[in-house]
């Protein structure tokens, strides 16, 4: 990416490891998309290994678009977007009617066990 340092570089997602991120650079690369991962806490000089820190996947900002629909990655405001459109974001959490017949099954199962457990024993 030294080639043009005019151009303007800028970051396209952030990656939970170095793995993953690497990933990413060779799946852009394979498409001819310049990109440089680089890790946002240490680096090459920390103690230990940069393995499992955040790494940050940069390409020219005339490649970010391209870049995205060669990793189908679509940026968390355009996901928002859509979601205010369709009318509001779907809860994260298990419903709640999903909740309470599990808790209901694992309290039939204990009590079943014990059920069985005590005619059993006596």
């Amino acid at each position: 990416m030294s080639r043009e340092p005019r151009r303007k570089q800028v970051s396209l997602r952030v990656f939970d490891n170095e793995p993953t991120a690497r990933m990413a650079e060779q799946r852009l690369q394979i498409e001819g998309i310049p990109c440089l991962v680089r890790s946002l806490r240490g680096g090459p000089g920390l103690w230990g290994t940069a393995y499992n820190l955040p790494h940050d996947l940069l390409v020219y900002e005339g490649d970010e678009s391209r870049a995205r629909e060669v990793l189908e990655y679509v940026p968390q405001e355009m996901i928002d977007r859509q979601w205010e459109q369709e009318g509001g974001r779907p809860s994260p959490l298990m419903p709640q009617w999903m909740v309470i017949v599990t808790i209901i099954a694992v309290a039939s199962f204990i009590a079943l066990t014990v059920v069985i457990a005590n005619r059993a024993v006596g």
